[in-house]
Order: structure tokens, then C-alpha cells, then sequence
């Protein structure tokens, strides 16, 4: 055996987690996991247009999040609004929200975002206290109110992140 494999092989069985060297936890295709460090990653490399947004500077400025934080949150709760709101809800919130798209779909939050237990996960996701998404709402539904959102908008997502 070559000297130079030697360190190479105990790096690679050091630096990789057990379970994925051994494939625990390999998720079978009936089974959605959601893979933290991909997406956490995610929300850091491709959140970057969210966090300059006038939503996200609120969110930092009211609460004690970051600005992937704040993307990555609002990006959650308005992934489950999008999945649940009538389409002329949705297409209302989506004209009050500049890149609501870039919140919610680049990250894929849409399809894991299917109530809000994953909302709150994701929040964990994101180092964030769970608790907060109580903060995160109102905070969104000002944003949405200075905007024009209509009273039928603010009362869904009233109901919906209540």
C-alpha cells in the first residue's frame, strides 16, 4: 500500500460522519428527509437577493435574527401561506412581496413547508428559537399591511400562522 493513501483513507473515515460512511439514514423514496447542513447551505449560498430586501431589513431590524435568519423565516411562513391561500391570495401576496419566489422556491422550502411544525423546524434549521415564529408573523403582516395587502389577505394569514 502506498504511504500517501494511508493518511488520505483516515481523513476521509475522521472527517465523515459515521452514519454516512455506513449509510444509516439513508432515506428510502417513499420518505421526504430534510438534510440540515444542505440546508442551511442552501439558504446562505442562494438567499442572497432575499436578504437585501425591504422584508428581510425589517425582520433584522425588529428582531435579533441575521439576515439569512430572517430570509430563511419568512421564507417558511410564506412557503406555508403559499401552499394553503387561494390562488388570488397567493397571486396578491406574491404582487406585495418583491421576489417572494426567491423566498420561498429557490430554497426549496416550498415543497417541505407543508404545516407549521415544518415551519418551526426550519426555524431550528436556521438557529432560530422555534418560539420566535410568534414574532416573525406580525412582523410580516406590518410589512404586508404598509404594502396594501387587503383585509381578506391578513386575515388568512392571521388564521394560517396563528
Amino acid at each position: 500500500m502506498k504511504l500517501w493513501i494511508v493518511p488520505l483513507l483516515a481523513t476521509i473515515a475522521f472527517s465523515t460522519p459515521s452514519y454516512a460512511l455506513f449509510g444509516l439514514f439513508d432515506s428510502d423514496d417513499d420518505e421526504k428527509k430534510t438534510d440540515v447542513s444542505a440546508l442551511a447551505g442552501s439558504i446562505n449560498d442562494q438567499l442572497s437577493t432575499t436578504q437585501n430586501s425591504p422584508l428581510t431589513d425589517l425582520l433584522t431590524e425588529q428582531l435579533d435574527v441575521t439576515p439569512t435568519q430572517a430570509a430563511g423565516g419568512a421564507g417558511a411562513l410564506l412557503s406555508l401561506a403559499q401552499s394553503q391561500l387561494s390562488n388570488g391570495q397567493s397571486s396578491e401576496l406574491g404582487s406585495l412581496i418583491p421576489g417572494l419566489n426567491s423566498f420561498t422556491s429557490s430554497t426549496g422550502l416550498a415543497s417541505m413547508i407543508t404545516n407549521m411544525d415544518s415551519v418551526k423546524s426550519t426555524f431550528e434549521k436556521l438557529g432560530i428559537d422555534p418560539s420566535l415564529v410568534s414574532q416573525f408573523a406580525p412582523v410580516i403582516m406590518q410589512y404586508l399591511t404598509s404594502q396594501g395587502a387587503s383585509s381578506g389577505l391578513l386575515g388568512s394569514l392571521g388564521s394560517l400562522w396563528g
